[in-house]
C-alpha cells in the first residue's frame, strides 16, 4: 500500500508544482520526474515499490485509452495547422532515432562503426567475407 501512496504522492505534488508556476509540462509528468530523480539519487529500487510499478506497467496500455479516445472524438475537425505537425512530429521522429542510435553505439564502446573496423579484434566483422 505504502507503494502507491508513494506514486499518488509524487503524482500530487508534480500536479501542485505544474498549477502553481504555470509550468508548460503536465503535473503527472513532473511527478514522473520527481520519481526518477528520487530514485537515481538512492540508488536502489525499494520492494515496497516494486508491487505497484509492476501493476502500473501492465495496465499502462489502458491509461491511454482516454488520451486515444481525444483524439478519435476531434479527428473530425482537422485543425490548418496538421500539415505542420505533421512535418515536426517526423524531424523529431527521425532526429530522435539518430541521437538514439548515436548515443548506443557510444555507450555499447563501437565508436564509428563501418569505419576502419578491425576484423581480428571484432569477431562479428570476421564472419564478412573478406575480398
Amino acid at each position: 500500500m505504502f507503494g502507491f501512496a508513494f506514486f499518488i504522492a509524487m503524482y500530487l505534488v508534480g500536479n501542485d508544482l505544474s498549477t502553481r508556476f504555470a509550468l508548460p509540462v503536465p503535473g503527472p509528468i513532473i511527478g514522473l520526474g520527481l520519481v526518477f530523480a528520487l530514485l537515481v539519487v538512492r540508488g536502489k529500487v525499494d520492494a515496497p515499490l516494486k508491487g505497484p510499478a509492476d501493476t502500473l506497467l501492465r495496465y499502462l496500455a489502458l491509461m491511454l485509452v482516454p488520451t486515444c479516445v481525444g483524439v478519435v472524438e476531434l479527428i473530425h475537425r482537422v485543425p490548418s495547422g496538421i500539415p505542420g505537425l505533421a512535418c515536426v512530429l517526423v524531424l523529431a521522429l527521425v532526429g530522435g532515432s539518430l541521437a538514439t542510435a548515436w548515443i548506443a553505439n557510444a555507450l555499447l564502446g563501437h565508436g564509428d562503426v563501418g569505419v576502419g573496423v578491425d576484423t581480428a579484434a571484432d569477431p562479428l566483422a570476421s564472419s564478412v567475407p573478406q575480398r
